[in-house]
């Protein structure tokens, strides 16, 4: 009996496509973990085909020869989109294809779906060997799926991502990791009870800039930090249509099912409306329905880093404070759900404040992370390592064996290959979900603000609450996501 016979027998899952609620509390017992025997590949599914995933994800599992990608799910197989960021002025609809996003994968910049997939990967074996699904559920419960990219809009991530550790299958999960603090601390749960490789889809803890930035302030080559900035992207509508909030018919690449399925555990809309501006691919972001905006979308990426450098990955700050947003009256952000301006601090229990702006390249505030020290910034900027002048010369041969060292990815291995690495070698890798989650929060913490319309709140990172004046009310307003249509999130 070969490995793919043993699975098959051995962890087959009972499936029926109505069965929404088939991943609840009375799920399918727990799977134990997938082993990959010498000299086999491990088994890639891909669950959502936008532009991350053709773009991000799926090049950098083609470019390891240690799996395959054998599965592209989505529930729509060719969707025209928009162009990821702001379309050049005059372009040519030729001039938004064969985008270079990150691995040099030749794919549509503006078109995605499951057949674009596909496509991409049997281009890349020379084969026509990868399948196309429509049902995520489909994906959990084949035998001969080892692990699960989950690509999808942020209201998806915890329940896929929870019947798939259920069913032992290891979970590569794009950032944000979850859609409320609740999501992730059930997320990070099923990462322990099941012991699945665990990979929070933040690129930056694979980027070795990064790692070097947050090893000299972790270790005190700076000095005493004394406090810390952070630069991500405002709101605004990044795509497409411009804040209209137009209800029109489904297009006709999204089918009534289809339609039923994107929007899945996600309040439907009056007369199950079709909205463009949030519909379409890329724009659902900006719908709290689906997305946190760009405080979770980007902050997923520089407040993980602001943890490292703390030594905080695993807790986190204990207030939210100085919060300022341009957070629209509720009746008139039905649609476009978050802020477009916003700054706050997040305040750590030593007294360390980092201060959270947003990028104003016209004044010189590029994207970055950076620490305060006492003999000068240390950090992150525009990609570049930024250190005080004595720190020019230091390198990696400088760090001293009595150093914290933070773990990096083996061989200079990308993002993708460490997650193949933890699946092999049975453990996690530079991202693991707890990590994930705590970062993640940070998010969420600032967005409570946001959303009571208050200047500041407590956070008890020891017991995962909101403190202090309003912590009952963000308790019970921001903590945990809703869910509808006869979903459940099964942790």
């Amino acid at each position: 009996m070969n490995r793919r016979e043993f699975v098959a027998g051995a962890l087959a899952l009972p499936f029926m496509h109505g069965c929404k609620g088939l991943f609840g509390p009375s799920a399918t017992p727990v799977q134990p973990p997938r082993r990959i025997s010498p000299n086999a590949k491990v088994n890639v599914g891909i669950i959502g085909c936008g532009v991350i995933a053709k773009g991000t994800n799926v090049p950098g599992f083609l470019k390891d020869p240690r799996c395959r990608v054998t599965v592209a799910c989505d529930m729509v197989k060719v969707a025209p989109g928009y162009f990821y960021g702001a379309k050049p002025k005059g372009a040519a609809k030729s001039d938004l294809f064969e985008g270079d996003i990150q691995y040099g994968s030749k794919v549509p910049r503006d078109v995605c779906g499951s057949t674009i997939v596909k496509n991409q990967v049997d281009d890349h074996y020379g084969d026509k060997e990868c399948r196309e699904v429509f049902d995520w559920r489909d994906v959990i419960a084949d035998p001969t799926i080892d692990a699960v990219c989950i690509c999808t809009p942020d209201h998806w991530h915890a329940i896929i991502a929870i019947a798939a550790m259920k069913a032992g299958k290891h979970v590569f999960c794009q950032k944000p990791m979850s859609l409320s603090i609740a999501e992730g601390k059930a997320m990070a749960k099923v990462a322990k009870e099941t012991g699945v490789t665990f990979q929070t889809g933040n690129q930056g803890r694979s980027n070795p800039n990064y790692i070097f930035a947050e090893m000299l302030a972790l270790n005190g080559y700076g000095g005493r930090i004394t406090g810390g900035l952070v630069s991500i992207p405002g709101g605004d509508h990044w795509v497409g249509h411009f804040g209209s909030e137009a209800r029109a018919p489904l297009p006709k690449w999204m089918s009534p099912e289809a339609w039923d399925l994107w929007q899945g555990p996600a309040q439907h809309w009056e007369n199950n409306a079709f909205i463009p501006s949030i519909h379409e691919p890329t724009c659902w972001r900006f719908n709290k329905r689906y997305g946190n905006g760009m405080v979770t979308d980007f902050g997923a990426h520089e407040f993980d880093e602001i943890q490292r450098g703390l030594g905080t990955d695993l807790s986190g700050p204990i207030r939210v404070e100085n919060v300022k947003s341009d957070l629209l009256p509720d009746d008139q952000r039905k649609v476009f759900s978050w802020a477009k301006t916003f700054s706050f601090d997040f305040v750590y229990a030593n007294g360390v404040r980092i201060n959270v702006v947003q990028i104003d390249k016209e004044h010189g505030i590029p994207r970055q992370t950076v620490w305060h020290t006492e003999k000068g910034d240390i950090g992150v900027k525009s990609g570049k390592v930024v250190v005080p002048d004595e720190l020019k010369k230091f390198t990696w041969t400088d760090f001293k064996k009595t150093d914290t060292f933070i773990y990096k990815p083996q061989n200079d291995h990308w993002h993708e290959a460490d997650f193949i690495d933890g699946i092999l070698q049975a453990r996690q890798c530079c991202a693991p979900c707890a990590v994930g989650h705590r970062t993640i929060s940070m998010a969420h913490m600032a967005n409570a603000c946001i959303q009571l319309r208050i200047k500041s709140i407590g956070w008890d990172p020891a017991k995962e609450v909101f403190t202090g004046p309003h912590a009952a009310e963000a308790m019970a307003k921001c903590y945990a996501s809703e869910y509808h249509n006869g979903w459940v999130l099964g942790a």
